[in-house]
Formats: structure tokens, C-alpha cells, sequence
């Protein structure tokens, strides 16, 4: 078989036994992998209602066809179950990088499927063809880093690669991600949870084996010309030394910069949060890439001295936005340290950031004090609360035992307290504001978000993607087509724009090539629609054009549609909070969107996917 490796694991823990089975030619042309292959396994194996921090959620972790292979940013995996964050209940998956996706494809698999929970805190040691659940008391309250070091001792190899919980994912905290390479992460959905609820620690991966592709010579001439075309654009240049916090300056400039829980699209202290302000006070270490990526957009930082000496990686979007401006906070160190205490407890740092700046707005309002708190003055740009806090949620320490479930959760004990809610189907916004240089469809796409509240299914970004396909056919000018990507507050042609992204988005995270890679569905992106075609094709064999990846998108996302619309979900979740859906006037223009304009746009959204006027699926 060429892409795939063919096979997939199925493990139940109750019995511990383990089953391998053919993957289908049915799911792999239909889902290819990853997000995909999931999604559809949780549509089809699990009961709706069912309670998912018990034994009958399903923990799923898979890779696409292109993993292990030297196609470009083809190191991602995701881990799929159903969501603990979500209301009334839905799916949830995290996605992420490093080198486990490549390891686990070496050792032959595609997919694990988790089943059941063990009478005992286990791991998941696969070792190519050998596959065993070995007890893992002496890891269980071991950070991530920790856990990672005593397996590679146990295991007696460093190139073992990892996938595992913190403590706060033991402890059934719902703010938890799942981590690989010590630091590279899946959040949103609380999927670390989901593991610790199973007793699974980890799972361990040693392969050896090799990915065959179908026509070689095609393949890597078209890998050859995806690296240079990355190498060469001006964009790749920002990314390398930036990474993810590229959008920070641009967001604080034009007034979208989602700050003290987004009562404001302006940060007063945001240059001491820049990249260049990382740079410039010599935090940084080195670069560091994942498999198959040259950018090497991962940053190891150290700060050496002070009260907030640590050290980690990834000084990026996920932390600094959560814990920076939207908790009033201006100290880079300690932002640094809070990043590396939520990788070592296995905390999410969207949702955890995100719950925090809740319970700072609620000390605003006088709907918390500090009897409440356990003394902890949740003033808005107080750096050492939040430290203090990390630990507290992590262990379910009193006040942070409150918080542990998530800002919504949380909020049915805090009386008033609905005002300050951020969340979308129960989900945390990280970092949305619609300001005036932000696209008002933005708040869109985190709405129709899958997985709630998510900036990583698909957007509408301006000034860019005026090649998007099947676009110009949608609206029927060129002149429509202009406007749409150059108005940021037009909202004619968003929903149809939004759901060719998220389709989009939907067969890219199957594939598991990483987002900062495949630009988009623009033609003048340096891993567009059709390159990606000719990758997948030369890599399996199987001739797939744009229009069929674009199908297998869109089958996605029907599938994650339908899986939520079973647990109870509607149009009345695919919305903001009220706080987003007023229009205003800020201090560099016009914020919000109406309520109307936001109903017309999933409207128009909810027509072109061929969905009723409630978004079931017909």
C-alpha cells in the first residue's frame, strides 16, 4: 500500500486487549485520515449523551497519508473524542505537531481507537509490530516533561516519541490538551481529560519502518518545488522569526487586539508582548522545526533570572494572546513562565487563559471578592495571580477547583456572572475581536466552528485568496469576488467564502500538513489546492484532483456537523456572545457586527452547504 500504512489499533482497556485491523479503502478515500478519520469514528462508534469523562468516550489518535513522508509541514496528527467542554455536548479534537506522527506511522498505524478505562493508570507502548499496555503507577502525577524522560529511561531510547498527559488531565480538569515532544500540544475539547479519565498516561511509539510512495520521482519533484516556492516567499521569512505572533502587531494596530476579555480591541502595553520585544531582551535559545518543516517556527526561550526565570518553547499566539492582553497583563517573563507551567501541567492555554480573564472581569464587576479567591486579587494585569491560579486549576485547589471546569461551568456558581462570559458551544474564545481591521466574518467562522469557538477551521482573511475556487462561480462577478476579500466589514459572500475554507481546512487536517505550510486556497499560496493534489496523488496513487480534496472537506465537516446536531446542538449554537453582536465605535474605528448582519451571514452560510434553516444537514 503507498501513503497509508494500512492498519489501525484498537484498544480496550477494561480487557486490555488489543486488535489490529485492515484501515478500509472506503475511509481512506472518503476521510483520508487524521480529523477525518476520527470525526467519522466517532460518528459512527459512539452513543449520543454519553457522559465523556466516562468509560463509554472514545479516544481516537490518527495520522493521513502524507505523515513519515518529506512532504512539506506533513507533521501533524490529531486526537478526536467527544468534547468535555462542550454544551450541551459535542465533538472535540486537538491537533498537533513534533515527531510522533511520523513515529507512529514508521511503526505502521494510521489510527488508535481507546476504548473502556483501566482499573489502573496504564501507557500504550507500540513497538512496531509489538503492542502493549504497561503499567504506569510510578508516571501518574509526573509533569509532561517528567513523564517523557522516565519512558525514554524505562524504554531505554530518546527517540521514543510520546504522546502524554500533566497532572491536570489526571485530575479530570476539562482545560487540558494532550502533549507530544514534551511541548507540542492538541487543545481545545479537553482531550488530556479525556486520557487522564481513562487512566491512559501515554502512549510511547518506537517505529522503524518507511513510507512507500506510489510514483517517487513525481512526488519529490513536486516536494522540491513546494520547499522552494516556501523558501522564497516573504512571508516565510516573518514566520521563522516570529512564528505564530505574527498576527499580534497587526491585530494592536488597527484596534482588534482582544484585550481584558475583550471589552476592548486595544492594548496599551501590547509592544512589551512582540516578537521583537522577545528578541530584543535575548529570551531566545534556538529554532526549532517539526518533521518535514524547514520553517522552524518554534522558539526554545530561556529567561534566566528574576521572578520569573523559566524556560520552555514556543513563545506564541496561544499563550500570549490568553494571558497577555486579554488579562491586562504586559510582563513578557512572566507570560513566558505561565506558557511553560501550562506545557509541564498539561493545561490548555486558550481555555485556561480564556477562564482566567473571566474570573478577572467578574472581580471588576464585584461578582467575585476575595473570600471567594482564596485571597487572590484577580485585579486586571496581575501577573502573580495568574501563576498562582495555574497550579490551583491543575490539582483542583480551592478556587482553582472552580475554575477547573471551564469559564461556563463556572459561571452557573457566580451569580451575574453571564455578562462576562466569552465562550461559543462552551469553548473558550482565544483571541477574537471584531475590531475594525478584523473581518466581521471572522466572528462567523468561530461561531460554525466544529469544535467551538476556533480560529483553526477556516476564515475570511482580507487581502488575500482572490483565486479561492469555486468563489467567482458563487457570486457571479469578479467585481463581487474583490469585494469580499478587500471589505472587511461587507459581510455579501462571506458564508460562502467561510465554507470553502473550512472545507478546505477540513482535508488539510486529514492530510496532517500543518496550516503555517499550506498557505491557503489562493493559487499564488506556496502549498495550494493543486500541489496539494499532486502530492496526494503521486504519494498513493490514488489520482485525486482540488475538486475531490475540496468533497472530502466538506464530507468533514457534514460529518462533525451531524455528530453535534445528534448531541443536541443547533442554530442557537452557532452564535456570539451578545457582546460581540452590538456595533460600536472604538478608538480606531467601528467594532462588533449586528445581530442582523451576523443572521444574514449563517444564512447565506447555512444555504450554500445545503443545510436547513436550523443547519441540520439535509
Amino acid at each position: 500500500m503507498y501513503g497509508w500504512a494500512g492498519q489501525r489499533l484498537r484498544v480496550y482497556l477494561n480487557e486490555g486487549k488489543i486488535v489490529k485491523e485492515p484501515l478500509s479503502e472506503e475511509l481512506r478515500l472518503n476521510y483520508l485520515g487524521g480529523r477525518g478519520l476520527n470525526s467519522k469514528t466517532l460518528f459512527d462508534e459512539l452513543k449520543p449523551g454519553i457522559d465523556p469523562l466516562g468509560p463509554d468516550n472514545i479516544f481516537c489518535v490518527a495520522v493521513g497519508p502524507l505523515n513519515g513522508t518529506a512532504a512539506l509541514g506533513s507533521s501533524r496528527w490529531t486526537a478526536s473524542a467527544k468534547s468535555t467542554v462542550a454544551v450541551p455536548g459535542g465533538l472535540g479534537d486537538g491537533n498537533g505537531g513534533g515527531d510522533f506522527a511520523t513515529e507512529l506511522k514508521f511503526a505502521g498505524y494510521d489510527q488508535v481507537i481507546v476504548y473502556g478505562r483501566s482499573p489502573k493508570p496504564v501507557y500504550l507502548w507500540i513497538d512496531n509490530d509489538r503492542v502493549e499496555l504497561r503499567d504506569a503507577s510510578r508516571l501518574w502525577g509526573k509533569t509532561t516533561g517528567e513523564t517523557n524522560k522516565m519512558l525514554w529511561e524505562e524504554l531505554d531510547d530518546r527517540e521514543v516519541r510520546v504522546l502524554c498527559i500533566g497532572p491536570a488531565g489526571e485530575n479530570l480538569v476539562r482545560m487540558t490538551k494532550v502533549f507530544s515532544n514534551i511541548t507540542r500540544s492538541g487543545g481545545k475539547g479537553g482531550m488530556g481529560a479525556v486520557m487522564g479519565s481513562k487512566n491512559l498516561k501515554a502512549i510511547a511509539v518506537r517505529g522503524t519502518g518507511s513510507v512507500k510512495i506510489a510514483k517517487p520521482v513525481e512526488f519529490f519533484e513536486t516536494v522540491k518545488r513546494t520547499y522552494e516556492n516556501k523558501m522564497a516567499s516573504p512571508r516565510t521569512r516573518n514566520q521563522m522569526e516570529t512564528g505564530t505572533l505574527a498576527t499580534l502587531r497587526g491585530a494592536a494596530i488597527v484596534g482588534a487586539l482582544s484585550t481584558r476579555n475583550a471589552q476592548s480591541g486595544y492594548f496599551e502595553g501590547w509592544e512589551k508582548l512582540t516578537s521583537e520585544a522577545f528578541h530584543e531582551a535575548g529570551f531566545q535559545v534556538k529554532h526549532k522545526g517539526c518533521s518535514a518543516c524547514p520553517i522552524s517556527c518554534s522558539h526554545y526561550y530561556r529567561v534566566s533570572e528574576g521572578p520569573y526565570a523559566t524556560h520552555g518553547e514556543s513563545n506564541e499566539y496561544g499563550t500570549t494572546y490568553p494571558f497577555g492582553s486579554k488579562c491586562g497583563i504586559d510582563n513578557l517573563p512572566a507570560v513566558l513562565k505561565m506558557a511553560s507551567m501550562c506545557d509541564q501541567l498539561g493545561l490548555d492555554t486558550h481555555s485556561t487563559g480564556g477562564t482566567i480573564c473571566f474570573a478577572m472581569h467578574c472581580w471588576q464587576e464585584g461578582l467575585l471578592t476575595a473570600k471567594d479567591t482564596d485571597g487572590i486579587d484577580l485585579s486586571w494585569g496581575n501577573a502573580d495571580a495568574v501563576l498562582e491560579l495555574l497550579p490551583k486549576i491543575a490539582y483542583r485547589q480551592g478556587f482553582g477547583n472552580l475554575l477547573a471546569d471551564g469559564s461556563l461551568r463556572a459561571s452557573r456558581q457566580i451569580k451575574g456572572s453571564e455578562v462576562c462570559l466569552r465562550v461559543i458551544k462552551g469553548q473558550e474564545i482565544s483571541a477574537l475581536y471584531l475590531g475594525p481591521g478584523n473581518n466581521v466574518a471572522q466572528g462567523l467562522a468561530y461561531a460554525t466552528a466544529t469544535r467551538g469557538a476556533d480560529h483553526l477551521r477556516g476564515g475570511v482573511s482580507p487581502n488575500r485568496k482572490l483565486g479561492t475556487p469555486g468563489l467567482l462561480e458563487a457570486l457571479g462577478s469578479q467585481e463581487a469576488v474583490v469585494r469580499l476579500t478587500r471589505e472587511p466589514r461587507s459581510i455579501e459572500g462571506k458564508g460562502i467564502y467561510l465554507a470553502l475554507d473550512q472545507d478546505f481546512r477540513g482535508f488539510v487536517n486529514s492530510l496532517e500538513l500543518c496550516g503555517s505550510t499550506s498557505g491557503g486556497l489562493d493559487d499564488d499560496s506556496e502549498l495550494n489546492l493543486a500541489e496539494i493534489a499532486c502530492l496526494v496523488s503521486t504519494a498513493t496513487g490514488v489520482e485525486m484532483s482540488g475538486d475531490d480534496l475540496m468533497k472530502i472537506g466538506e464530507r468533514i465537516y457534514n460529518v462533525e456537523k451531524a455528530f453535534n446536531i445528534r448531541e443536541g446542538m443547533g442554530r442557537k449554537d452557532d452564535s456570539l456572545p451578545k457582546s460581540f453582536l452590538v456595533e460600536g465605535e472604538g478608538p480606531k474605528g467601528p467594532t462588533g457586527v449586528s445581530e442582523a448582519k451576523f443572521q444574514t451571514m449563517l444564512d447565506e452560510y447555512y444555504r450554500f452547504r445545503g443545510w436547513d434553516h436550523e443547519g441540520i444537514p439535509t
